[in-house]
């Protein structure tokens, strides 16, 4: 109870600091939003952060969060799907209000996006194939030209380009298309951020396993553009409020401790990639 009383503190002050404000800081981003009565968001298919149901809605821990967060501002969520490298383009253009997509914070983004305070933190790791360690693991991952498959201009991709020198990274537009290489047999192994691979893994136990731990720690968090100064500030203090009252602990919990939402859904075993 304790904490719901200081989220809900916290919300309030937001909005009367944004009064208080100087108007140089009080720009018309929230305005916007509530006067347009949708927060419009920008995903790309990124399991367990964005995922397509059967009947095309979308679910996922992102989806979950940005409709608290539309709920809080009293307006209507619209999710616009866009290819996982058009993301900041659309965003920058104005397409969408801000980006949700289990999009790593990193200081090369934030030289033209402004990144929210941190939703969590995830780890890239890797999974392979069985067959392609054999019995000396290391030696086959340190050999020249071993193919890893990874999401186009990410984090996993540099993860994968520093930690391995001599492979040959395979780098794909989505995540779908990620993990039917590995599948059919394209690549190797496969980087990703957590639980992307312990997923893979678990889907394909007797095909795939866990390689090693953690290649590197990344930020989780919203992207927002520069300009948008009062809605970046009101994001910040939601993403206050709620860690305060277990509400971005609670959903965390649910997508990353766990995969019981597997049922849910046709994640579905995909497909070998095209050749």
């Amino acid at each position: 109870m304790r904490a719901k009383v200081i989220a809900a503190t916290i919300l309030v002050l937001s909005a009367w600091l944004a009064l208080a404000a100087p108007s140089a800081w009080a720009d018309d981003s929230l305005k916007r939003v509530i006067d347009q009565k949708t927060l419009t968001v920008g995903v790309a298919l990124n399991p367990p952060w964005i995922l397509k149901k059967a009947d095309g809605k979308f679910a996922g821990y992102d989806v979950d969060l940005t409709n608290a967060l539309a709920s809080d501002l009293g307006v209507d969520l619209k999710l616009v799907e866009v290819p996982w490298n058009d993301l900041k383009s659309r965003l920058l253009k104005g397409d969408f209000d801000m980006i949700a997509a289990g999009y790593a914070s990193t200081p090369e983004r934030a030289r033209d996006v402004v990144f929210s305070d941190k939703t969590g933190t995830a780890d890239i790791r890797m999974v392979a194939t069985i067959a392609s360690l054999g019995k000396k693991p290391g030696k086959a991952l340190r050999a020249p030209g071993y193919k890893i498959a990874v999401l186009s201009n990410s984090t996993d991709e540099a993860a994968a380009k520093e930690a391995f020198p001599k492979a040959t990274i395979l780098s794909f537009d989505n995540t779908a298309d990620v993990f039917a290489a590995i599948i059919g047999g394209e690549a190797q192994a496969m980087v990703a951020t957590s639980p992307t691979p312990q997923m893979a893994a678990r889907l394909y136990d007797a095909k795939l396993t866990m390689v090693g731990g953690p290649l590197l720690r990344t930020p989780e968090a919203f992207a927002l553009r520069p300009d948008d100064v009062r809605l970046i500030q009101y994001v910040n203090n939601w993403i206050g409020a709620r860690t305060a009252d277990g509400t971005i602990g609670g959903v965390r919990r649910y997508w990353f401790d766990s995969f019981k939402w597997l049922s849910r859904f046709d994640t579905g075993k995909p497909e070998p990639a095209k050749q």
